[in-house]
């Protein structure tokens, strides 16, 4: 927890150094605020979707109510923005697990799941806008890009084993935790276990497609909402472009931070935004804004759940 707040102090201090604050003032002042209300729409449309795709996620274990996913969903987003260390992933599982009688390892893995189909398609948008933009990235930046492809091919192939040779995925999971005490590691392969069934999406191809085919559809309101605000401050941005910031900000979010990865974000968009040549105090202005259009309203929704 402290760790994620030291994170954020650093990315704050880098996002915001050498910033002319009465010229943030000003530039706030003068943005068109109309293109807040597409915005502030298009995250909730995002939320939307992605309940749809949890839907298809959960169908081969049961079919659950669209209201009862939303609500879980939104307090689960919700308690991302509130709590460190992406607690609000458990709380979404616990939720819907308690609405629908429902084991909460299960509910976990379809979350995850869903991580993973996040993940690809992030990495689908990447390699698509780096042929369209071959910027040269900083060193840190490219080490985040390699560590994220790693994780999710490494990822991918634990639940492939997972869902297809279990016994394959079960051995190497004995093998990674035979260092640990022996209560700790049963208790871990039992969760492994119940885990397994969170991944029956697996077994409907249809299904499987259809949440694949969401999470396209999940991140392009996402990157719309970054090419509407954009023109807040008069910023010319391609969509394409407005996709790779997307990518470069949901790459940054990845490091461990405060609660709604305040810091992360505001360096992301003054990362990303400059290779377009936007001024930093003009990208750090962009990066307010477009920060609480895309968390302040899920937050409230989930409030209003809770």
């Amino acid at each position: 927890m402290l760790l994620g707040f030291f994170v954020s102090a650093i990315f704050l201090y880098l996002a915001f150094r050498k910033t002319d604050f009465g010229e943030m003032v000003n530039i706030l002042r003068e943005a068109d605020y109309v293109f807040v209300i597409p915005a502030v729409a298009l995250s909730l449309v995002s939320l939307v979707l992605r309940t749809v795709r949890w839907k298809y996620l959960f169908r081969p274990i049961k079919r659950i109510n669209f209201m009862n996913l939303l609500s879980s969903a939104s307090i689960g987003y919700m308690a991302n923005s509130v709590m460190p260390a992406r607690l609000g992933e458990f709380v979404r599982a616990y939720a819907i697990g308690r609405k629908e009688g429902i084991s909460k390892t299960s509910s976990f893995a379809t979350i995850v799941v869903a991580r993973i189909y996040d993940g690809i398609t992030i990495l689908l948008f990447l390699f698509i806008t780096l042929y369209r933009f071959p910027f040269s990235f900083p060193p840190w930046f490219r080490n985040v890009i390699l560590a994220a492809v790693v994780f999710y091919l490494l990822a991918v192939t634990f639940i492939v084993l997972l869902r297809w040779r279990r016994d394959s995925a079960f051995k190497i999971a004995e093998g990674i935790t035979r260092f640990l005490p022996e209560k700790l590691q049963k208790t871990l392969m039992r969760v492994l276990n119940s885990f397994v069934i969170g991944l029956d999406v697996l077994r409907s191809a249809r299904d499987a497609l259809a949440a694949g085919f969401y999470s396209i559809l999940v991140w392009l309101p996402n990157a719309a909402i970054i090419f509407i605000l954009a023109r807040s401050f008069e910023i010319t941005l391609p969509f394409s472009g407005a996709m790779l910031i997307l990518v470069i900000v949901t790459l940054g979010i990845m490091i461990p931070s405060a609660p709604a990865y305040v810091g992360t974000v505001q360096y992301c968009c003054v990362l990303s935004l400059g290779f377009f040549g936007v001024p930093r105090t003009l990208a750090l202005s962009f990066s307010v804004i477009y920060h609480l259009c895309t968390f302040l309203p899920i937050t409230i929704v989930g409030f209003i759940f809770l």
